[in-house]
């Protein structure tokens, strides 16, 4: 399968797929498209082409998972006889509402109180961007029996659960609808032609974000050259992280335990961050320690006080 191209004219970035479709992502991939209903979300930063990447997963969707059924019982995966998912979006779900409800003899206006309307069907909503004016109809299909797949703006996994719950206003809604959260972001590039080893001095606040004692750290930099335009960075790598609403973590957020903790219980339960793969990269010597400590920043979901952790 090809990545969508969404690589810029001047070449700043481009997708690539080997560093998204590897184990534990891929597995994580099929287990969570694998629903019957509810909502996922897929993050990403408003610099990154989101429709482009839900694109690329709808395809995924539809080649890896929808021509399949998971069983957790046998843990394996079995063609599906009988039917067949079809993508459709969130206005195409909407006309079929307006249609049943006309169907039924309702007056027009009640067509936003659909969900009895709606057939419980293998369909899966598609949404570019989870837009106020949307959420209330996007959790409503979900509940009804749909998986709706949706964009929206955040950093990272839990900052969009932070929006999520702002959007819909009840915790009670989230963790009933929610699967699951797919977090992107990007990280700048080392410029290969003038990459060299540095050390980094690291303030408290640095080292507090990152998880690190020393504040003295050996790491890589680009000085800049002819070929980044001084910049020391030429291009992007795409990063990823992903959790499933386990029963801790639907608890959790019943109980209205702060985002941070909720991380916690997610990363115990085997959750690799974003911040994670920031630092995998640094330690590889193709991005720096400057932007393990934004990620870091961006993605902090805040919730409970530093020294609490």
């Amino acid at each position: 399968m090809d990545w969508p191209s969404d690589t810029e004219s001047s070449g700043y970035y481009a997708f690539e797929p080997e560093r998204f479709l590897i184990p534990p992502m891929e597995g994580f991939l099929r287990r969570i498209f694998a629903a019957r209903w509810g909502m996922i979300l897929v993050s990403g930063p408003e610099a990154m082409n989101l429709p482009v990447i839900l694109n690329f997963l709808a395809n995924f969707a539809l080649q890896q998972v929808y021509y399949s059924e998971f069983s957790a019982q046998k843990s394996d995966f079995h063609d599906l006889e009988s039917e067949r998912r079809r993508l459709k979006t969130i206005e195409e779900v909407l006309e079929e509402a307006r249609e049943a409800v006309s169907r039924s003899g309702k007056e027009e206006g009640e067509a936003s109180e659909y969900s009895g309307h709606i057939p419980r069907n293998s369909d899966v909503v598609f949404i570019s961007d989870l837009k106020p004016e949307l959420v209330s109809d996007s959790v409503a299909t979900s509940l009804g029996g749909r998986l709706v797949v949706s964009g929206i703006r955040s950093e990272g996994s839990f900052p969009a659960l932070r929006a999520f719950k702002e959007l819909l206003g009840s915790e009670h809604l989230v963790a009933a609808s929610l699967m699951g959260i797919i977090g992107l972001n990007m990280v700048s590039r080392i410029c290969p032609e003038c990459k060299v080893e540095v050390e980094y001095d690291l303030d408290d606040q640095e080292c507090f974000l990152i998880g690190m004692h020393k504040k003295k750290l050996q790491g890589f930099r680009g000085m800049g050259c002819e070929s980044c335009q001084g910049s020391g960075y030429m291009g992007k790598i795409l990063i990823h992280e992903g959790f499933e609403m386990s029963p801790k973590l639907r608890n959790g957020l019943l109980e209205s335990l702060p985002l941070r903790q909720l991380r916690i219980l997610a990363k115990q339960e085997g959750m690799r961050t974003l911040l994670d793969a920031t630092w995998d990269l640094a330690d590889a010597g193709e991005t720096t320690l400057d932007e393990v400590i934004r990620i870091a920043d961006v993605t902090d979901p805040g919730g409970i006080e530093l020294a609490d952790l």
